[in-house]
């Protein structure tokens, strides 16, 4: 799936939360997609998408960036950490450097207008999607991806879905 040209609602709810890191991946794509998709229309009307930014920072403080956190501790401990590991660290730098620049905006830090807020944005989902990308990638020279469980099955929180905040929880 490609997100960084098109912004489409989250489809459905899964019925449980994913099992797998790369559905858990996917659903968190799809999440900050839909997000950024309403806030990208606001912006596109003309008018300062305000609330749509909030939900878009609501949800990447509530479950990417909190994800990011979760699998540098729950998938890749210290003793197991793969070459390259480095690298998703500096993603993860970078994902929280961008959605700071996101707060700011909100904030009313600094004169942004909404075409700039458009392109921050679609720099943020260019940059999550890339990045779970290649921790997909360096997960999968290590263990088949379809093995990999999801950090909520390892001992991280289930994920909010749908705008209503909803969680799910896995049969495990």
């Amino acid at each position: 799936m490609t997100v960084t040209e098109t912004y489409e609602p989250y489809p459905a709810v899964p019925a449980a939360t994913p099992l797998t890191l790369a559905g858990e991946h996917e659903l968190l794509l799809r999440q900050v997609a839909s997000r950024a998709g309403d806030l990208l229309a606001a912006a596109a009307e003309g008018r300062w998408p305000a609330t749509e930014l909030q939900a878009l920072l609501g949800y990447l403080r509530a479950e990417v960036l909190r994800q990011a956190a979760d699998e540098e501790w729950l998938l890749f401990p210290g003793h197991d950490a793969p070459p390259g590991l480095d690298r998703l660290g500096r993603d993860h730098a970078r994902l929280h450097a961008a959605a700071d620049l996101l707060e700011r905006a909100a904030a009313g830090e600094g004169r942004f207008s909404a075409a700039q807020l458009a392109t921050a944005t679609r720099d943020l989902v260019g940059q999550l999607e890339h990045h779970l990308a290649a921790e997909e990638a360096l997960l999968a020279a290590a263990a088949a991806p379809e093995r990999v469980p999801a950090t909520s099955v390892v001992g991280g929180r289930p994920h909010q879905h749908a705008r209503t905040g909803s969680t799910r929880h896995s049969p495990v």
